[in-house]
């Protein structure tokens, strides 16, 4: 069996995490299921709040409704073994850890671990360099227009930089590969955006989710309209 080295600097750490919990499933189910852990439970954070007793729910980790139902789902898939040595303790650690790296380079580190350990470039996935993106909207000249759209967003790479420059504009983004679409949409999270990014076919308009960020750190699932 051929072993692949993380051979990056950005999210080496996080992917050391990630690693860990790969013998208990295969390294696309980890990655696909640590996105789930994360999208769920910042929805159910969203859901939550307002509702009674919400500060006491959370500290006790008590919080319901639909979205940490499906946050619980993946927990009981990666939760036996001893506490701090179990597959969910590992995806955890790996959030924190993407959290803080995200905060202090402000690049996207998620998108660099998909390319590099999940997808290795194979079937089109491979990402704009953070330092052309940059480059790009700011040749683009997106700070005086007020909505940015990427209709094949990837990690939303452009949709970051687009941000960089124009913090004010709403930033739009969708892509085919729901996996892509989730990646972005918990960027747009990390990086403190209002945005809409939707899972969707750009060419034919059918869309199958979509999600929304404000910028005071709420994350919220849409219902798409009826396609005709």
């Amino acid at each position: 069996m051929r072993q692949w080295k993380y051979k990056k600097e950005n999210g080496k750490q996080v992917w050391k995490e990630l690693e860990k919990a790969i013998a208990y499933n295969s390294r696309d189910r980890i990655f696909s299921d640590w996105l789930d852990l994360i999208l769920n439970s910042l929805l159910a954070l969203t859901d939550n709040l307002g509702r009674e007793n919400f500060i006491e729910k959370l500290k006790q980790n008590k919080l319901d409704g639909k979205y940490n139902e499906r946050y619980l789902e993946v927990v009981k898939k990666y939760g036996e073994g001893e506490t701090g040595s179990r597959p969910i303790d590992y995806l955890v650690n790996a959030w924190v850890l993407l959290v803080n790296e995200t905060q202090e380079k402000q690049q996207d580190i998620l998108g660099d671990i998909y390319q590099e350990m999940i997808t290795f470039g194979q079937g089109g996935q491979v990402f704009t360099p953070n330092h052309i993106t940059d480059l790009m909207t700011k040749m683009a000249g997106v700070k005086n227009v007020e909505k940015v759209n990427d209709p094949c967003c990837g990690s939303g790479r452009f949709l970051i930089s687009a941000a960089k420059e124009n913090p004010d504009c709403k930033l739009c983004g969708g892509d085919i590969d729901e996996v892509c679409a989730k990646m972005a949409i918990i960027n747009m999270w990390l990086f403190n955006l209002n945005s809409e990014i939707k899972h969707t076919n750009s060419l034919t308009g059918e869309v199958y989710k979509i999600w929304r960020t404000l910028k005071e750190g709420w994350i919220y699932e849409i219902l798409p309209q009826m396609q005709n």
